[in-house]
């Protein structure tokens, strides 16, 4: 596996969680993939030459709507187990690097997109991570942040999970604007929909 590796901190409760999980994580249903291509992914105005990274990518999911439609994905999630099971399903079309959105060992404007799908409730330092991505966009770039279900949806569903993520809320529209506005994002839009989630920063 091609992974540029940055052992994240200590083994944390909700990091072992995402590992003990891997294994048995479900990709989205067909009706998913639409909604999250027809909605989501256009949000991220690709081109062929961007070089893209899918933080906290989980199992890899978004991988085979991104890989031909930019020049370059990096994967990158906190949890080794999760990036293996990325890895197993989507081969070389991308690069694995085991790191956290809040530290992600990449270089300054080394990316022209970067998209955080289904995970923003799990980020614990939530403002560390806009200013992580502020940090590693081109000037121009966009980082977005996506859900393909609303925010009741989200919030009703962690209740139901595990103790290491049940308490991980969606934080209200006022503090995510917030979040990106001290950053340094130029513009923020938030996207609250009936069916899917989108906040979009452009840098």
């Amino acid at each position: 596996m091609a992974v540029k590796i940055r052992l994240t901190e200590g083994g944390s409760v909700k990091k072992e969680f995402f590992d003990r999980s891997a294994l048995g994580w479900h990709y989205p249903s067909e009706e998913k993939y639409k909604l999250i291509e027809e909605n989501i992914i256009p949000l991220l105005e690709l081109k062929k030459t961007d070089i893209v990274l899918d933080a906290c990518c989980g199992t890899g999911a978004l991988i085979p709507l991104l890989k031909d439609k930019c020049a370059e994905i990096a994967a990158l999630d906190y949890s080794i187990e999760m990036l293996n099971k990325a890895e197993k399903v989507n081969g070389n079309a991308a690069v694995y690097i085991e790191a956290s959105i809040e530290d992600t060992c990449c270089a300054d404007e080394e990316f022209d997109k970067v998209v955080c799908h289904n995970s923003y409730p799990h980020i614990n330092d939530k403002q560390q991570a806009f200013k992580e991505c502020f940090r590693i966009l081109k000037p121009g770039g966009i980082f977005v942040i996506s859900h393909d279900a609303n925010k009741h949806e989200i919030d009703a569903h962690h209740k139901k999970c595990d103790k290491s993520v049940r308490n991980d809320m969606m934080p209200s529209n006022n503090d995510t604007m917030m979040f990106a506005a001290k950053a340094g994002f130029e513009t923020v839009e938030i996207l609250d929909e009936e069916k899917f989630y989108a906040v979009v920063c452009k840098k």
